[in-house]
């Protein structure tokens, strides 16, 4: 079986060398790239003919991605996305995308730092759209060690605001206070702070899809900067109070 993926960044490369060992694997990127050994790079038109083709590519670029690809589809192919939002990217596949073609929004809960010991017994999120093959998906993804969640895209996007998108928010914020865990850390910080390098290792594209293009990720910033703001005023009366007493 063949497989086509259109962008080749960090996650196209990662996602490429993994699916090698199990497909012949093609790539397409506008970019200056230079695949590795036994990966394929080919225009666009020839990779988005391959019956399997995923797109890795950012969540901004997702609607112009379609379009390009569209006039190369064909009835049966598979088409699935790799970004880690899910409603915003599912809908404009739906509405771009011939509907003789084979959709399955995906997102790897793991990326190149995360899994660089391999893949086994992390996570993936599906979100079929339309698809008669999941079942397969599925016993693939299992047998490559991977746990695999079936979701709809709301679900995923309202947890992922929970998790992943305060998460690189947190990070985001602790690398531009340039802080690091030094010899005098306890381990709890120092496994966060050694954890928050792997996030911010992402593109600032990235980050700002996350933040953007999933409609309950401002409200959790809000909540988390409301609860921190509370907790800063909270401290300072405790220590009014302890200045006052006698």
């Amino acid at each position: 079986m063949e497989i086509g993926i259109i962008g080749f960044g960090r996650f196209g490369r990662f996602a490429s060398e993994l699916l090698k060992q199990d497909f012949k694997v093609s790539v397409f990127d506008r970019g200056t790239i230079t695949p590795p050994r036994g990966i394929h790079r080919l225009s666009l038109g020839e990779v988005a003919s391959k019956p399997i083709l995923i797109f890795c590519v950012p969540i901004s670029q997702i609607e112009s991605t379609c379009n390009d690809v569209r006039p190369f589809l064909y009835p049966g192919q598979l088409v699935l996305d790799t970004c880690s939002v899910k409603v915003f990217p599912i809908g404009i596949m739906r509405r771009v995308l011939p509907r003789f073609v084979e959709i399955v929004g995906t997102h790897p809960l793991f990326g190149p730092d995360s899994a660089n010991c391999g893949i086994r017994g992390l996570r993936i999120a599906l979100c079929p759209v339309r698809c008669h093959r999941l079942e397969k998906i599925e016993a693939y993804l299992e047998k490559r060690g991977l746990h695999v969640i079936v979701t709809t895209p709301q679900k995923h996007d309202r947890e992922m605001a929970k998790t992943q998108a305060l998460y690189h928010f947190l990070a985001r914020g602790i690398a531009s206070l340039k802080i690091t865990a030094g010899a005098l850390s306890t381990p709890g910080p120092a496994k966060l702070y050694e954890d928050f390098k792997d996030v911010q290792n992402d593109s600032l594209e990235l980050f700002a899809d996350l933040q953007i293009r999933n409609e309950h990720t401002a409200p959790m910033r809000k909540h988390l900067l409301k609860s921190l703001t509370r907790i800063d005023q909270e401290l300072t009366s405790v220590k009014r109070k302890r200045t006052k007493q006698p």
